[in-house]
């Protein structure tokens, strides 16, 4: 599973979440030799409680028994007894799962499809690599292991229940904040800009995800309200930073169902001209699901948007099933690439291929390329190295109030640009 060169690539990591210190690696392999080097891999690595299984099922009936699963399981695919796939359908079912690090001498294309199996089943996967596994590579997985473990720093609660009134109530009384994500230029290595987020915590505390919010608004007709309320914080944001000298651009996403309401473009065009900020300093990003909902409305309101001067962005790019056919539709100026494709890149060859397509056709069509979701300097590297315009993620920075965005500016950028620097210098 580990390849072993030198005694020397076998270092101490800095940094590992305390978390995975204590809870430890279980190892998964039906490999004696595969299980030993990882189990020396990891201790070299200052991971010190190390389990190991050599089949599915023996690895499923030890998370049962443990008090406390195991903090990452790195597991191999071929297996007797029990293999890779049919564990993690297992792991899926536990109250507590590990993260997962998945191992194999399956070809790329196979691995990558039973990685995006696990994170569609909810499982934290660190990542994803043809045996034998490169020990750098385990290292950067278990680096990660913070960032892809949570998505907010607070408390999500995914069980709390939202009705239209408590959404009409939070609408009413501005409760549904904005936070806002750094862009990072990467030939500059300055501050691009932001993307501005929804955030809605409820009165007991708990953050309220998006994913349930946003749809309820779409569902009710009050997306366009959302919407509205969003751009007034952002362009009111936005003066507040003017006035201090910090001319920052911002990008926001607009819903399927905000291009089809005739009047809104109307509206955020006067809101943007009442508050003086020159339309080009803000960018509206668009899900490629998005455009074929509606396609005369969509083009219309995407039209008139881009003749005022706002930048119009394709978000998640290549997550849709006719990406082409939108960039020949669309006036857009910027071209979002999803985390699906950043994430797996630096480990898989075919990944890098479709990353690089997509960095390239952004280049040719002359329009900014954003790679979204970046988690490890592996991945940032790998970007700055295909040409990639700007990026974002957790790497970089989370996303913060804006009243905290030129505390950042000021205090933390430059620390983040460093690594951007000596990525690019190296």
């Amino acid at each position: 599973m580990i390849s072993l060169n030198t005694s020397a690539q076998l270092t101490p990591v800095n940094n590992l979440h305390a978390d995975l210190l204590q809870r430890g690696v279980m190892v998964v392999d039906d490999s004696s030799m595969h299980r030993y080097s990882a189990h020396l891999c990891l201790r070299a690595f200052g991971i010190n409680q190390v389990y190991e299984a050599a089949n599915g099922k023996l690895a499923i009936d030890q998370l049962t028994q443990l008090s406390h699963v195991p903090a990452v399981m790195l597991l191999d695919l071929e297996m007797p007894v029990m293999d890779g796939i049919e564990v993690l359908q297992q792991v899926a079912l536990l109250p507590q799962r590990p993260a997962v690090v998945l191992a194999s001498s399956s070809d790329e294309v196979l691995i990558s499809a039973v990685a995006t199996m696990a994170e569609a089943m909810g499982i934290a996967l660190l990542g994803a690599f043809r045996k034998p596994l490169n020990p750098q590579d385990l290292a950067d997985a278990l680096a990660s292991y913070n960032a892809g473990a949570c998505m907010l720093d607070e408390k999500i609660s995914h069980s709390v229940e939202t009705t239209v009134e408590q959404l009409k109530l939070a609408l009413e009384r501005t409760k549904i904040q904005v936070h806002y994500q750094p862009k990072i230029n990467l030939e500059t290595l300055s501050l691009a800009g932001v993307e501005a987020l929804a955030r809605w915590k409820n009165p007991q505390g708990d953050w309220i995800p998006p994913g349930i919010f946003i749809p309820l608004a779409e569902e009710h007709g009050l997306i366009g309200d959302l919407t509205l309320s969003v751009l007034d914080q952002i362009l009111q944001d936005m003066n507040e930073w003017w006035e201090q000298g910090h001319y920052i651009s911002v990008a926001l996403n607009l819903s399927a169902k905000s291009l089809a309401e005739f009047n809104l473009a109307n509206e955020i065009i006067q809101r943007v001209i009442r508050q003086g900020i020159p339309a080009h300093y803000i960018t509206f990003e668009i899900t490629e699901s998005a455009l074929v909902v509606d396609l005369p409305s969509a083009l219309a309101t995407i039209s008139r948007l881009r003749l005022k001067g706002f930048g119009i962005s394709i978000d998640d790019y290549g997550t849709g099933f006719s990406s082409m056919q939108q960039l020949s539709r669309f006036p857009f100026s910027e071209l979002k690439i999803d985390r699906s494709f950043v994430g797996g890149a630096p480990a898989r060859q075919y990944m890098r291929n479709i990353l690089k397509s997509a960095i390239d056709m952004g280049q040719r069509l002359g329009i900014t390329t954003v790679a979204e979701g970046v988690e490890t300097e592996a991945e940032l590297h790998l970007l700055q190295s295909l040409g990639c315009k700007q990026a974002q993620g957790f790497l970089l920075a989370r996303p913060m109030p804006g009243r905290e965005l030129l505390g950042w500016v000021e205090r933390d950028l430059q620390s983040k640009l460093d690594i951007c620097q000596a990525l690019h210098v190296g």
